[in-house]
């Protein structure tokens, strides 16, 4: 069966958005949250450095091996059923245990599952919408759907009265179920990996055989090397986060869903404005602006003395979630070679996710040493750190391919 013959753009960019949609739904009652469940169960800076450390590293490992199998096979939307049903059930088996290291276990599990999805449905995306203009428009829209339903999960939690562990643990079964639900989705899209399969957009190339191609692809590697360098510098403030949530400024589960519905929002009316202008600007110089307005977080951490400040930094920093959400994939899409749209983005998300794991492992130790030696106020001079590294690395970035959209 030829792509040509078999492709329905707008029927399979409906579904693909509904499915995310709800994805987002379910995901957002609990994902937000799993930091501040943490650590109300324990103190401990380094456990906060092991989740951020675990869920880096070891679903961009599984990436990598996925990546060329999806290039060679094409079977995107299989792979992307069996890992969000998984997914989904892992949200229920979280939902059992009170231990913290189960926890950081089973969701390390499900961050592999959810990771492998992902690539699945960023590869799918950019082998089955062939125009690189309706491709850009599609990923667009399925992020600010998923913002959307994730803007109405976090009004929800906000207004849910969420005063012990033990609800949070009932919006964990929540989220299996819905999303339980939402997978259901794939099954409609299945005759497409039949498409894919029979198009020559696929390209059989052995796993070995891909990673040495990508190797050699400088535009490519030059970004993933200033990519990965600057997510080395910016995890390490990430364990801080849902720590000086719970224990410098106090925040309930109310105030952290506003800090997300404030930041939702930011993000939404930026992603609506890009979606309508990215296809005629440079990527580089929209990536450069992205990378440098991510040194916000940290630096008002560090020196706001109120909870105030920090819901001001989520909406300021929505426009560069807005660019990051999508035009880095885009880059990917624009400089990997042909057929190997998988391997690339898999090959980013391993290199990234490596620095990540060992960026905020590094902080949460860092962050041990601190609380010991300056007591809650440590957490600030951690986010001090962070915010000159970020701006730091983002100077390489000067020196990525200036890469626009093809029509």
């Amino acid at each position: 069966m030829a792509l040509e013959e078999c492709r329905d753009n707008k029927n399979a960019s409906r579904e693909i958005v509904a499915r995310q949609s709800l994805a987002s739904l379910a995901d957002n009652f609990s994902a937000p949250y799993i930091g501040y469940y943490l650590a109300s169960l324990t103190s401990s800076g380094l456990l906060q450095g092991i989740l951020q450390f675990s869920v880096n590293s070891l679903p961009t490992t599984a990436q990598i091996l996925l990546g060329p199998f999806l290039d060679k096979m094409g079977r995107y939307v299989l792979t992307l059923l069996i890992t969000s049903i998984t997914a989904s059930l892992l949200w229920i088996v979280i939902s059992l245990t009170t231990d913290p290291l189960h926890i950081v276990a089973i969701y390390t599990l499900r961050a592999v599952i959810v990771g492998l999805a992902g690539l699945s449905l960023t590869s799918f995306i950019g082998v089955f919408f062939i125009d690189a203009r309706l491709r850009s428009r599609v990923l667009s829209l399925v992020t600010l759907a998923s913002q959307l339903t994730a803007l109405i999960a976090f009004l929800i939690m906000g207004l849910l009265p969420i005063s012990s562990v033990d609800i949070l643990r009932t919006m964990f079964i929540i989220s299996g179920l819905i999303s339980l639900g939402a997978s259901i989705i794939w099954f409609r899209l299945l005759k497409l990996d039949k498409c894919i399969a029979g198009s020559s957009g696929t390209r059989r190339q052995s796993f070995f055989g891909s990673i040495k191609t990508i190797l050699k692809n400088k535009s490519f590697m030059k970004f993933d090397i200033s990519f990965s360098a600057y997510i080395l510098v910016m995890s390490i403030a990430w364990p801080y986060f849902p720590m000086a949530q719970r224990n410098l400024y106090k925040m309930t589960v109310a105030e952290l869903a506003i800090l997300n519905i404030l930041g939702t929002l930011s993000t939404m009316i930026s992603q609506y404005i890009l979606m309508r202008v990215i296809d005629r600007v440079s990527l580089k110089k929209i990536i450069i602006i992205g990378r440098a307005g991510f040194i916000i977080p940290p630096l008002f951490y560090a020196v706001s003395p109120n909870i105030e400040l920090i819901y001001i930094s989520n909406i300021l920093t929505g426009p560069f979630s807005a660019i990051g959400n999508v035009a880095i994939t885009l880059y990917v899409y624009e400089t990997s070679i042909k057929g190997l749209q998988a391997s690339h983005l898999a090959f980013l998300n391993f290199s990234q996710g490596i620095t990540a794991a060992i960026g905020s492992l590094t902080g949460g130790v860092l962050m041990d040493w601190l609380l010991r030696s300056y007591g809650v106020d440590g957490l600030r001079i951690g986010f001090a750190i962070s915010t000159v590294l970020r701006g730091l690395l983002t100077i390489p970035f000067l020196k990525i391919d200036d890469v626009r959209i093809k029509p």
